[in-house]
C-alpha cells in the first residue's frame, strides 16, 4: 500500500514529546543525541521535561518538533514503507530528511538558523491581553478572509494569510493592531470563531521577509539532493525534485501562504488514500479526519 506521511509544524510541541520513541526504540536515540551535539544543549531533556514556557519558545519548539518528527518517523517505517512526505511549515524539513533530499544533521542545523531568524524577526510592540500576532478564522469563506486581511493592511500594519490549513481553517498573521482589526472585520460579517493562537511571532508574513533573506543565505552552502521519496512542497503544493528549486521553495515558505489544504488535495488526487502522522501529537490526524473522510488515516499509537 502507498503511504503519505505528513509532519506536524509548530503547535504540535508538548511536554513529553518523542520520549516514548526514546524509550522503545534505541536506533531512534541517535536522533535525540545528534541534536543535542548540533544545538549545543540538552534539548532532549527539554522535551521531556520542560519547562513548557521554554519549550514553546520558537528558537526551541522548532528544532524540537524536526527531532520528534524524525524520531516518529525512524520508527514508523520499519513498519509503514513511506510512498510520499508533506510536511507543515517547519515541518516540511522533516519531509525532506524522509525524502532523503536532506541529511538529519543539516536540517537540524537549518531549522537552528531558521528559528533564530524568524525569532529576530518578531515586532517589538505591544500585545493586547487574549490576542497574539496570528489567529484561525473557521470559515469556508476564503475570498471573504482575503478580502479582510486586503482592507486592514496598511504601510507599518500588515495581515495575510498565513496557513490555508483546510477547507474550514484559515490562519491569519501579522502586527498585532492589524490583525485585531482585521479579528473584529470578520466577526462583524457573520465569522462565528476565530482564535487566536499561541504563537510568538507574526510567521508566513511579510514581516518574516529578513529571516528569509538570511535564510537564502544560510541555504547555499547546503547540499540538497533530489528527493528519491516525493514530496511536496508547501508554497506551490505540487511536487518538487529540483534541489534549487527546494531552496527557493524553504526560503519562500518563510513568508509565505502555507498552503496545506491544496498540497492535502495534491496528494489525494494523485491517488493517495492512506495518511499517517509522524509526530508529536494529533493536530494533522484530527484535521484529515474532520475534513477529508474519503481517506483512511493511521493512528502511529496503533503502529508503534
Amino acid at each position: 500500500m502507498e503511504v503519505c506521511y505528513i509532519f506536524p509544524g509548530q503547535g504540535s510541541q508538548s511536554i513529553g514529546m518523542g520520549k516514548n520513541i526514546y524509550d522503545r526504540y534505541f536506533f531512534s536515540r541517535k536522533i535525540f543525541h545528534t541534536g543535542n551535539e548540533i544545538l549545543g544543549f540538552d534539548i532532549t531533556d527539554l522535551m521531556f521535561n520542560g519547562p513548557e514556557e521554554e519549550l514553546t519558545k520558537t528558537i526551541n519548539c522548532q528544532p524540537a518538533i524536526l527531532i520528534s518528527n524524525l524520531a516518529y518517523f525512524s520508527a514508523l517505517q520499519k513498519h509503514i514503507p513511506c510512498s510520499l512526505t508533506l510536511g507543515h511549515s517547519v515541518g516540511e524539513y522533516s519531509a525532506l530528511v524522509a525524502s532523503n533530499a536532506l541529511s538529519l544533521e543539516d536540517a537540524i542545523r537549518l531549522v537552528k538558523i531558521r528559528a533564530e531568524l524568524m525569532s529576530k524577526c518578531i515586532p517589538d510592540e505591544k500585545i493586547k491581553n487574549s490576542t497574539s500576532h496570528m489567529a484561525a478564522v473557521i470559515t469556508t469563506n476564503l475570498d471573504l478572509v482575503y478580502e479582510a486581511c486586503e482592507r486592514h493592511s496598511f504601510l507599518g500594519s500588515i495581515v495575510q494569510v498565513a496557513n490555508i490549513n483546510s477547507p474550514s481553517q484559515i490562519v491569519i498573521s501579522g502586527n498585532n493592531d492589524a490583525i485585531i482589526r482585521t479579528v473584529e472585520y470578520l466577526k462583524d460579517k457573520d465569522i462565528k470563531k476565530v482564535v487566536y493562537l499561541k504563537i510568538e511571532g507574526p510567521f508566513h508574513s511579510e514581516i518574516m521577509m529578513p529571516a528569509a533573506e538570511g535564510m537564502k543565505k544560510a541555504l547555499e552552502d547546503i547540499i540538497i539532493k533530489e528527493p528519491t521519496i516525493p514530496y511536496i512542497a508547501n508554497y506551490s503544493a505540487d511536487f518538487v525534485y529540483e534541489p534549487d528549486q527546494i531552496k527557493q521553495i524553504l526560503v519562500k515558505q518563510i513568508y509565505g501562504t502555507v498552503k496545506w489544504m491544496q498540497s492535502l488535495e495534491k496528494a489525494i488526487q494523485k491517488g493517495f488514500k492512506i495518511f499517517v502522522e509522524s509526530g508529536s501529537g494529533n493536530i494533522q490526524t484530527n484535521l484529515l479526519k474532520k475534513d477529508y473522510r474519503e481517506v483512511k488515516v493511521l493512528d502511529n499509537k496503533d503502529i508503534i
